[in-house]
């Protein structure tokens, strides 16, 4: 027998999926299907779930009849930390052969986003994923073609000229040709952050993405701005199982996976508890953003939606079942009468820093973060999230199946803008383990 013969092989293979539910394959918000369906078969093969993207043709028009694209000189914008990953509102991932067994559904998904990866990338990492993925750096960049602008001055232009000043918008730059631009998507989500997936073991799946409005996606936008996109693929990468994998014919009966629950309040006084009924099993963390209520849905301010604004929060407590828990102890960022809004605003406490980046993994494993001001530009531009792990030791997380889990806060609510208290809404999401068992009338039961 010849050393290739023994050698077990896998071969891997990109499939190319179009949406179930839209033979025209063209989405929009204000005009047409939002919801993009995707049906990925069940078959001896492995999803490769943290490199599927989602790839489409991305337009923008300013006028309701769709006949006119983005000019020069208009100045709308979208926020730098989600690029065009903003118009995505809710991500579903249910398996297809059991089709009552919904696995992960994430609403507020661009919401997740937005805080989870500059969490964990640095300002440079971002703008190099959004500049590869969609061609988009956030708040606006001249093409180095556009104006005779030298490459060494786009830095500067960047700064001084935050408007949405791209070829990618403009659709090449000519009116009534309407191109638009390609994009690629990073579906993340707590089951796509797993290597593979065992579509055998899942029965296939099922994705559905809600796309969100376009007054939360633009900034500084009228009404009349809206998005469409078209040619809509699924880009899967599949491991397909090796010969001696298939021979043995023993299938697992059970798999891990993570998932991200997400949950909406509204803060509105400046000593509130926010506290949620969970309903889950094995909770490893919670992360919560507080965005002003005046910003959501709104064309003037929108996209600062995005942005994750500390609401001058002077003192923090986290709470299980009217116990403090997990930390036994109260928070406070105050640091007495010399200044203290100049920390309830635009510092991010030690404490609060630490307990934020272990909701998604040991702080002293991140290397790279928006968190840390020295790695932005400007302070400003670091998002603001409330973060806490209820389990670093064992990984297995803890019971929130009964009972309640809160935040207790005492802050300012003092609006960013104007300096007014005003009230916050609060987009609070559980990361938790599941366990998806087969049983052997081949019935799904997931085990949360």
């Amino acid at each position: 027998m010849s050393v290739n013969d023994r050698i077990a092989t896998q071969q891997k293979r990109y499939v190319k999926l179009t949406p179930t539910n839209n033979s025209s394959n063209e989405f929009s918000y204000s005009a047409g299907n939002n919801i993009l369906r995707f049906s990925i078969a069940e078959q001896d093969a492995y999803l490769l779930a943290s490199q599927t993207e989602l790839q489409f043709t991305f337009k923008v028009f300013t006028d309701q009849t769709k006949a006119t694209t983005v000019k020069q000189a208009d100045a709308f914008q979208i926020d730098e930390k989600t690029g065009v990953e903003g118009i995505i509102k809710t991500l579903t991932v249910s398996s297809r052969r059991y089709a009552t067994s919904i696995c992960e559904q994430i609403r507020d998904w661009n919401q997740l986003v937005s805080i989870a990866k500059p969490a964990l990338s640095s300002k440079r990492d971002i703008l190099t994923q959004h500049s590869h993925g969609n061609c988009a750096v956030g708040q606006g960049i001249y093409n180095i073609d556009e104006e005779n602008i030298n490459g060494d001055d786009l830095a500067v232009e960047r700064t001084n000229d935050a408007t949405l000043q791209r070829k990618f918008y403009q659709c090449e730059g000519t009116p009534g040709q309407y191109i638009g631009w390609d994009c690629s998507i990073n579906l993340y989500s707590g089951i796509f952050l797993q290597d593979k997936l065992d579509l055998r073991l899942f029965g296939g799946l099922e994705i559905e993405i809600e796309l969100g409005s376009n007054v939360n996606f633009f900034e500084n936008a009228n009404n009349n701005v809206s998005y469409s996109i078209s040619d809509v693929i699924l880009n899967c990468p599949f491991l397909y199982k090796a010969d001696s994998e298939l021979a043995s014919g023993v299938q697992p009966s059970s798999i891990q996976f993570l998932t991200w629950n997400s949950l909406y309040n509204v803060a509105q006084s400046t000593d509130t508890t926010i506290t949620n009924k969970v309903g889950i099993r094995s909770v490893l963390s919670m992360i919560q953003k507080f965005v002003p209520v005046a910003y959501i849905n709104n064309t003037v301010q929108n996209a600062k939606a995005f942005a994750g604004w500390n609401p001058g929060i002077k003192r923090l407590t986290y709470h299980r079942n009217g116990q403090r828990y997990p930390l036994e102890y109260e928070i406070k960022t105050e640091r007495g009468d010399g200044n203290p809004d100049v920390e309830a605003i635009k510092e991010k406490n030690p404490q609060i820093l630490i307990n934020s980046l272990s909701a998604f993994q040991n702080y002293k494993d991140v290397k790279h973060s928006h968190l840390t001001s020295q790695n932005l530009d400007n302070r400003k531009n670091a998002p603001y999230y409330l973060g806490v792990s209820f389990d670093q030791v064992s990984g297995q997380g803890i019971d929130l199946t009964g009972g309640t889990v809160s935040t207790e806060l005492v802050s300012t609510l003092q609006d960013p803008v104007d300096n007014v208290a005003k009230p916050f809404g609060v987009y609070t999401f559980f990361l938790n383990k599941n366990t998806l068992v087969i049983q052997p009338n081949n019935r799904i039961q997931s085990i949360e």
